[in-house]
């Protein structure tokens, strides 16, 4: 008997894909908490009571402008819900709207897309000044160093507002430990020449820094640091589910509020795996699905990179990544330098010897750790095939089909395994 497994696949779309019930391990994604009902008084809620911090409306009193901070479309979109109330606060505290501004902080990403913005802003895009962050050609301010070496370099509109507020999501990242809390100052509305100090693979290659973790963790340590540093005022973290649901809404303190939303959900995205296997069918999940750069840390990556603390693929095993990516391969650096080298050995070695770092070096590299080891192979994808065969990687047009092939490989005892929407999971294979 085979069995049916409907793999996630861009927006609102899936692929289907048959699997021998006696191969199949099992097909595992993040767990399905109870998504906040009042969302809107779950939101109020935190903004009244934040933690270790006045009120916002409060801190808003005898302040002349505001900036609030807000990741770009490649997480879920929090943005639509909270933003509304949090500029209510600050009006209700004295600032009227043509003292806020928004700005969005897409780290060394591309600028948001102004079909984006409508979507994360709604009306709000034409009631306050709306600018995008860019990493490279944005006027930035100085403030050192942290304690761990790295330039604190910062968008200068935010650095020099009176009320410094950052939204952001929390999710589980490959480094980060989880997204959200001081990251969106020392990626999201940082310097190019920052972003590449702390992504280096001496940073990726760290024992602490891998997915969920915090606890000794260089990268997250140095984001709080320095969004402390700057003199972040308020936070707003949340976690959604892939419907965009509300779970769990934090506002305060950058450190405090971030690590409440931590720990009130990072069980629903850590998935224990029973066994490891020779096949791992991965979907990363919308949004985190539609070019090559995100699909190679959410789907690559978060089966067997250095940030996995424990793989659920055997040695010598293939990933079939059944992804979109329609947006192409995205970051022209990450491209460049895997296509260029020979082989992923190549890779590892060229990015280890770069002294001046730019930013998309560091997901080539973890992506030829990957690729050194085992099989990949991208299945069903709207990337060119040219594309995807440049990158050392295989592509398939056919999803079953790259299945059944990889299958007969290992023959017809092979394990297998599905991992469903892996931007929200924390996979651990203890075996």
């Amino acid at each position: 008997m085979n069995e049916i497994v409907k793999i996630p696949y861009g927006k609102s779309g899936f692929l289907n894909l048959e699997i021998p019930e006696e191969n199949l391990i099992g097909v595992f994604t993040s767990k399905k908490g109870d998504p906040i009902l009042d969302e809107k008084q779950a939101i109020q809620r935190a903004l009244l009571n934040p933690i270790d911090v006045p009120p916002l409306k409060e801190m808003a009193k005898r302040k002349k402008s505001a900036v609030i901070a807000i990741t770009d479309a490649s997480r879920p979109n929090i943005e639509k819900k909270v933003l509304p109330l949090v500029i209510e606060h600050l009006e209700s505290g004295g600032l009227a709207k043509k003292d806020i501004k928004i700005i969005i902080g897409p780290g060394s990403h591309r600028a948001a897309y102004q079909n984006e913005i409508d979507e994360m802003l709604g009306a709000l895009k034409d009631q306050v000044e709306v600018i995008c962050h860019n990493a490279f050609e944005s006027e930035m301010k100085c403030f050192g160093k942290t304690s761990f070496g790295y330039p604190i370099e910062i968008n200068r509109l935010f650095a020099e507002s009176d009320l410094k507020i950052i939204v952001g999501t929390v999710l589980p990242h490959p480094f980060a430990g989880f997204s959200g809390g001081g990251k969106m100052i020392s990626v999201g509305i940082a310097s190019a020449s920052a972003i590449s100090s702390t992504h280096t693979p001496d940073m990726l290659d760290h024992p602490n820094t891998v997915w969920g973790l915090i606890e000794d963790n260089p990268f997250y340590l140095s984001s709080i640091e320095q969004a402390k540093i700057v003199g972040v005022d308020f936070l707003i973290n949340a976690v959604m589910d892939e419907d965009e649901n509300l779970f769990y809404v934090s506002a305060g303190e950058v450190q405090k509020a971030h690590l409440a939303c931590i720990n009130k959900t990072k069980e629903l995205f850590e998935v224990d795996i029973p066994e490891a296997a020779e096949i791992v069918v991965v979907s990363s999940g919308y949004p985190k699905d539609s070019n090559l750069y995100h699909v190679g840390a959410m789907a690559i990556c978060a089966v067997a990179g250095s940030a996995v603390k424990y793989p659920c693929i055997k040695k010598d095993g293939t990933i079939i990544v059944a992804s979109p990516m329609e947006e192409g391969a995205y970051n022209q650096i990450f491209y460049n330098t895997l296509k260029e080298a020979k082989t992923p050995a190549e890779v590892i070695k060229k990015v280890r010897s770069i002294t001046d770092l730019e930013p998309g070096h560091h997901r080539a590299y973890g992506v030829a750790q990957v690729l050194d080891k085992y099989k990949v192979i991208m299945a069903q994808s709207k990337l060119d095939s040219n594309i995807i065969s440049s990158v050392h990687i295989e592509p398939n047009p056919s999803l079953q089909n790259a299945f059944e092939k990889t299958l007969a490989h290992y023959g017809n005892k092979a394990k297998v395994i599905v991992l469903l929407d892996t931007h929200r999971m924390i996979a651990k294979c203890r075996q």
